[in-house]
C-alpha cells in the first residue's frame, strides 16, 4: 500500500488544467526525491477522491508522467516512480526546448506578479539550496542581468 503523498495543491481558478498543476507538483516531489524510485503513487480513485477530481483528471495527469518517463504503469499493480536509470535520456536539444519553456513560462508569470530578475534568480537559488542540487557558479555571470 502506497504511504500518503506529501500534499498536493490544486487551484481550480489558476487557468491552468487540473491535471497539468498534478503534474507538475508531482514532477518536483519526484525531482526532489520526496517521492522516491520504485515508490507507487496512490490509486487513481483515490488520487481523483482525495483531490476532489474527476479520476480521467488523475488519469490524464499519470499518462503525461509516464510518457515523460517519470513513472510506469503496472497492469493490476498501480503507477510506480522510476529511478533516473529507467528512463530513456533526452537529447540535448529536447531537453534544453523543455527547459527554456519552463523558464519563459516562470519568468512571465513571475513578471506579472511583479518581480524582478533578481527576485526570481534569489527565488531559484534559495530553491535550488533546498533541494539540495548543486548551483555551479560562474564568476563572469553578471547579478544584474535584465531578461
Amino acid at each position: 500500500m502506497p504511504r500518503d503523498l506529501p500534499p498536493l495543491s490544486i487551484d481550480p481558478c489558476s487557468g491552468e488544467p487540473i491535471w497539468r498543476q498534478i503534474v507538475e507538483q508531482l514532477k518536483v516531489q519526484i525531482a526532489s526525491r520526496e517521492l522516491t524510485p520504485g515508490e507507487r503513487l496512490p490509486s487513481i480513485r483515490n488520487l481523483g477522491s482525495t483531490l476532489k477530481v474527476n479520476p480521467r483528471t488523475v488519469v490524464r495527469a499519470y499518462e503525461e508522467l509516464g510518457h515523460l518517463g517519470l513513472v510506469v504503469t503496472r497492469q493490476g499493480q498501480g503507477v510506480f516512480v522510476l529511478n533516473g536509470e529507467a528512463r530513456e535520456p533526452a537529447s540535448q536539444h529536447a531537453r534544453r526546448a523543455v527547459l527554456e519553456d519552463l523558464t519563459r513560462r516562470m519568468l512571465a508569470e513571475g513578471t506579472r506578479m511583479g518581480a524582478d530578475a533578481d527576485e526570481m534568480l534569489a527565488i531559484f537559488e534559495e530553491t535550488c539550496q533546498a533541494m539540495q542540487l548543486p548551483l555551479s557558479k560562474s564568476e563572469t555571470t553578471p547579478r544584474n542581468a535584465s531578461c
